[in-house]
């Protein structure tokens, strides 16, 4: 797949369907789900995150997500791996990538490169396959789906 640059415009996009990959693969509630607050007066993360959610039993789910090529990537990383997570953790950066449509090349499909950190063994694990992102998960995630 080959990557492309992608608009810095599209972060909030990005961290809507990052919201939603929490939701639909990890099976958290929407109400334990929370952004990062980027605002003119203040700016609130978690612990370097964009996004973060908690399971049924506990377990917290973090995400850095990025629109940017292999440098935002590897920034992101090294900045998560200065964080002392706890080992049951999920530490994750996702890259939005995006590539043209076979059916319509003015159309184009977006996916998530998923890289996850391994606190254990201090080592990222990159998913081989890309994640597709459903058009639906660039809007705002709300009960109904």
């Amino acid at each position: 797949m080959t990557r492309r640059k992608i608009a810095k415009s599209k972060r909030s996009e990005a961290e809507r369907a990052t919201e939603h990959y929490f939701y639909n693969v990890f099976n958290i509630e929407i109400f334990q789900i929370r952004r990062a607050v980027r605002t003119k007066w203040q700016a609130v993360d978690f612990w370097g995150c964009d996004v973060m959610g908690r399971d049924h039993v506990g377990c917290c789910y973090y995400a850095q997500v990025t629109t940017g090529q292999t440098q935002a990537v590897r920034i992101r990383r090294r900045k998560l791996e200065k964080i002392y997570w706890n080992s049951f953790d999920t530490v994750m950066v996702l890259q939005m990538v995006e590539q043209p449509d076979p059916a319509n090349n003015r159309k184009k499909q977006f996916y998530f490169r998923i890289h996850e950190y391994d606190y254990l063994n201090k080592t990222w694990n990159v998913k081989s396959e890309a994640f597709p992102i459903p058009k639906a998960w660039f809007q705002k995630l709300r009960e109904n789906g």
